[in-house]
């Protein structure tokens, strides 16, 4: 399996603290039948992990986990939030965040838990016309998404993808967005899924996720989410 949202990456987020924590989620991971992760440190206005950060904390860690026999691969990423149009707009011409995997074909990126950013739809656009498919972060667990039924269905016309979080399936963020996330497959509109993960805690379990989304949607339809999944790496 491809885990395509998780910060695994040590010391720049609230993610994994330090080295031994990344290797511990990267173990967690494996056992789980992870064997490709995307690494997506939070870049927003509290932690801004550059680009080059990104880079360079993903070579550290793939040289520990490579010392130590663990058979993951690691691609580079950022989860981008969408605190401002300005702020978007001006990071993304600078190339500030990483994009998904080395191909650099999707984005993902999350609203602000304060509320819904109207410059979405405008953002979503401008990043199809440019070749780059956005992937937005955890809708699932987003109120303002669960109370407007429409608001994503005219995201996902556009172009948008989802990513649903295990996490959310098996009920760790709570009944709303436990029933909202089988929803959003039973619908169609699980476009892919992913961990989240943060530490040896909220760890990697992706596996228990996927169960439920063959549970919900059937067998075929988990053939065509891995399929998706695959190609934002082009593997």
């Amino acid at each position: 399996m491809i885990d395509i949202h998780c910060h695994i990456l040590h010391g720049v987020d609230d993610g994994a603290k330090d080295l031994d924590e990344s290797v511990a989620m990267a173990r967690i991971a494996y056992e789980d039948g992870i064997r490709d992760i995307v690494v997506t440190p939070h870049f927003n206005s509290l932690f801004l992990t550059m680009s080059d950060v990104v880079h360079r904390k993903l070579e550290e860690l793939q040289r520990e986990l490579d010392r130590q026999d663990i058979d993951i691969r690691l691609h580079p990423g950022n989860e981008v939030q969408l605190v401002s149009a300005a702020f978007f707009d001006e990071h993304r011409r600078n190339r500030s965040f990483a994009l998904l995997g080395r191909p650099g074909t999707h984005l993902l990126f999350e609203q602000r838990w304060s509320g819904y950013d109207p410059a979405t739809p405008e953002i979503v656009q401008r990043l199809l016309d440019a070749g780059v498919t956005p992937v937005m972060a955890h809708p699932e667990r987003h109120p303002f998404f669960r109370d407007d039924p429409e608001l994503l269905p005219r995201l996902i016309e556009l172009g948008l993808w989802t990513q649903v979080s295990a996490d959310s399936l098996v009920g760790n963020f709570g009944p709303e967005a436990q029933r909202y996330g089988r929803a959003l497959i039973a619908a169609g509109h699980a476009h892919t899924l992913a961990t989240d993960a943060h530490n040896v805690n909220r760890k990697p379990n992706l596996g228990a996720g996927m169960a439920v989304f063959e549970e919900v949607a059937g067998a075929q339809a988990r053939t065509e989410l891995d399929a998706r999944i695959r190609s934002i790496l082009a593997v």
